[in-house]
């Protein structure tokens, strides 16, 4: 078997580091949460930059302080969260043997993504590549850790991809997301028509209380009747509202199963918007319309 040449050395993760694909399907009536990117939308970017398969694995940073030492020349990209990286964002990027990459401060947004040229190795558990730790699956990065990539990837970059960065229009401002959209859940009627009217006519704060299981958000109480339900499976995006009132918005590494009445689900483009806001961020929802046309995939679109 070939050896996965090391590229990366994590000399620091900063706040947290893990490697992420689009997560892991099929076990959620085990139990297990899919997991995966925060923000599909800047992780597939880093990969599309690459010519990488879109489910390759990445390196995901929590807000800033990741440092890292380059071990071979080799082609990046970096999207997602601004941390001033000492590398340029949302374009390809070439390093060498020596370099080093580094994340000094938050400036806009939470997760920042890293990609190399053929995609990170990693072990597959589950049929994904994701870091889900309270399950046991995969592990934090930590200083020491060796990043290699994948010893059966084709390197077929050319000089030439030096200019190849992410069109403007894709660049996203995280302090400023627009209305989220949101399907109705299963619990809708569960809350009065003025509560319902009064979730998307205010603003949410998004909480300190908020990680890769979910983002809490601090507005008007509202006051579903039941107040607690039998449980049953949820999803990622779904709005759940605990006796307190305030919102919970299930995230990727989110339980499978909950007891709480759910107002709606953030429509799955739209939940990327979310992740990347830090505490403090107004966020505001609005209904998903049935006549919306879903975007085209990010994979069949071009790069600059």
């Amino acid at each position: 078997m070939a050896m996965a040449p090391g590229v990366l050395k994590v000399l620091s993760p900063g706040i947290s580091a893990s490697l992420q694909d689009r997560g892991r399907f099929g076990w959620r009536r085990f139990g297990v949460p899919i997991s995966g990117v925060m923000d599909d939308h800047a992780a597939g970017w880093a990969n599309r930059l690459l010519d990488n398969p879109p489910d390759a694995p990445v390196l995901e940073m929590l807000l800033q302080g990741a440092k890292l030492a380059v071990l071979q020349d080799t082609w990046i990209a970096v999207t997602g969260a601004d941390a001033e990286a000492n590398v340029a964002a949302w374009r390809i990027a070439r390093v060498k043997a020596g370099d080093l990459v580094h994340f000094l401060r938050e400036r806009s947004g939470v997760w920042i993504y890293l990609a190399v040229e053929g995609g990170f190795e990693a072990e597959i558990v589950l049929g994904s590549a994701s870091a889900y730790q309270r399950g046991g699956l995969g592990k934090s990065l930590a200083a020491g850790d060796i990043l290699c990539r994948r010893s059966e990837a084709a390197f077929r970059l050319v000089p030439t991809v030096a200019g190849r960065s992410v069109a403007w229009s894709e660049r996203r401002d995280y302090d400023a997301p627009p209305p989220l959209r949101v399907w109705c859940g299963p619990q809708w009627t569960c809350f009065h028509a003025k509560e319902r009217d009064a979730f998307f006519a205010h603003e949410w704060t998004v909480t300190s209380r908020s990680d890769r299981t979910g983002y809490r958000l601090a507005g008007i109480a509202l006051k579903p009747q039941p107040p607690q339900i039998i449980s049953e499976p949820v999803r990622v995006g779904s709005i759940q509202v605990p006796p307190g009132g305030q919102p919970i918005v299930i995230m990727r590494d989110g339980p499978t199963v909950g007891g709480y009445p759910k107002l709606g689900m953030i429509d799955p483009a739209d939940l990327s918007w979310l992740a990347q806001c830090r505490p403090g961020t107004q966020v505001k929802f609005r209904p998903a319309d049935s006549r919306w046309a879903r975007a085209e995939p990010l994979e069949r679109r071009s790069v600059a």
